[in-house]
């Protein structure tokens, strides 16, 4: 029988996850604060319990995916969070975008339990997620992403070691500047085309079959011009990740004028009050900064 593998963060990228690795066979065992949560994971097949230590004591592999390193550190740390229960030879898979120092951080914490970590971040959105398409950067020892990859590959479909432990969260955080930064260039290029009279939608669609296509041009732009920002990846965890960006830069003293701008811009959209929003607000806070009515 396939070893149980649990789960803790079943936020709008960690459902979707999970549920695919209880596709692909395996046991779950879930914990979670919300009883509507619970009670969707048990009707799927998981089970669920009552902390991350329970979660530990039930599976060998466990799998992270929260908003950020002080939520993970709270689960590790926590009196009933991994490190406290009997958890030898134990594997976390974290996949939450933290910095690659809070990474080494948290494994360090572990392996005074002689509990083993790789760091997976991920990306491809709640599409990919609940698909099981995503993209997952991993760092941590081969024998370690060995372990993992049967669960890695239940959860995404372009798994890529680049490193050492740490090593997935850098890459993570050069994934989230250059989505920030296609952003800002797409949202500028919708301001310009609404200024000539040319509808966006159109102006999107003919410079994705060109040299200016990205992945921002095609989903987060075409989320702004929709009005589609309920929901998906929120402008205030999308600005998180920009500051880790900036840090990660900072510490390696790398000059980084496009990451430094694309925070700014991503603070301010949250500070004017888009922070609940997709990540595509941005568009809204250029239409503040244009002195235009935002479309409604």
């Amino acid at each position: 029988m396939t070893d149980p593998v649990g789960f803790i963060g079943l936020g709008v990228m960690g459902a979707g996850m999970a549920r695919n690795i209880l596709k692909a066979g395996f046991p779950l065992v879930v914990t979670t604060s919300s009883e509507d949560k619970a009670a969707r994971f048990r009707d799927d097949g998981a089970t669920v319990v009552d902390s991350p230590r329970a979660v530990a004591e039930a599976a060998g592999i466990v799998v992270t995916c929260v908003p950020d390193a002080a939520a993970l550190k709270g689960v590790v740390e926590s009196e009933a969070g991994l490190s406290a229960a009997d958890w030898t030879d134990g594997l976390l898979i974290d996949c939450s975008t933290i910095a690659p120092f809070e990474a080494r951080e948290v494994a360090d914490i572990l392996a005074a339990s002689s509990v083993r970590m790789i760091d997976g971040p991920v990306s491809g959105g709640s599409k990919g997620a609940a698909e099981g398409t995503l993209t997952i950067m991993v760092g941590g020892d081969e024998a370690d992403i060995d372990r993992a990859r049967p669960v890695l590959e239940a959860m995404g479909k372009n798994i890529h070691h680049v490193g050492p432990l740490g090593a997935g969260q850098a890459v993570k955080a050069c994934n989230q500047l250059m989505v920030a930064v296609n952003m800002m260039g797409a949202f500028e290029a919708v301001a310009i085309a609404r200024s000539a009279g040319v509808d966006p939608h159109l102006m999107r669609e003919v410079l994705s079959t060109g040299a200016a296509r990205s992945g921002a041009l095609e989903m987060h732009a075409k989320r702004y011009v929709d009005k589609a920002l309920d929901g998906g990846f929120r402008a205030e965890l999308m600005r998180k990740d920009l500051g880790i960006a900036v840090s990660v830069g900072a510490n390696q003293t790398r000059v980084q004028p496009a990451t430094a701008l694309a925070h700014q811009l991503m603070t301010a959209t949250c500070n004017a009050g888009f922070a609940k929003l997709d990540s595509a607000a941005l568009g809204l806070f250029y239409d503040l900064m244009n002195g235009e009515e935002m479309p409604s």
